[in-house]
């Protein structure tokens, strides 16, 4: 191998290293976090009581007090939650939740987004 090789082969090992160096500590583009943390940032005036309202509420588990944290439901509604719960082992989705007396489909679109499994 003579000179000019040589020179060669070392400038595209360099050049090699930097790109496989950039690739290891290459950080991808994160979306813009603020909007998700917006969420959860109290506003001005807000107590902590209006949090409660944003999380889900399992129906598998949650007692009748906190169904009736969703909106829609009721005592008599949140009792037949129950009824229906230990009738039939629990839901296996939340749209099951439609087969509970009093709770049609527009009903069950307002507490989709409230409700989890």
């Amino acid at each position: 191998m003579d000179r000019e090789e040589r020179i060669l082969l070392c400038i595209f090992l360099m050049l090699s290293s930097v790109v496989v160096s950039y690739n290891l500590f290459y950080i991808p583009n994160i979306p813009n976090l603020e909007v998700v943390k917006e969420e959860f940032i109290l506003k001005e005036g807000e107590d902590t009581d209006n949090l409660k309202d944003k999380s889900l509420v399992n129906i598998n588990v949650a007692s009748e007090e906190e169904l009736t944290k969703i909106p829609g439901v009721g005592t008599s509604i949140a009792k037949r939650i129950v009824e229906y719960r230990e009738q039939n082992g629990g839901f296996s989705s939340i749209s099951e939740i439609m087969n509970v007396k009093g709770i049609g489909k527009s009903k069950f679109e307002t507490m989709k987004n409230n409700i989890t499994t």
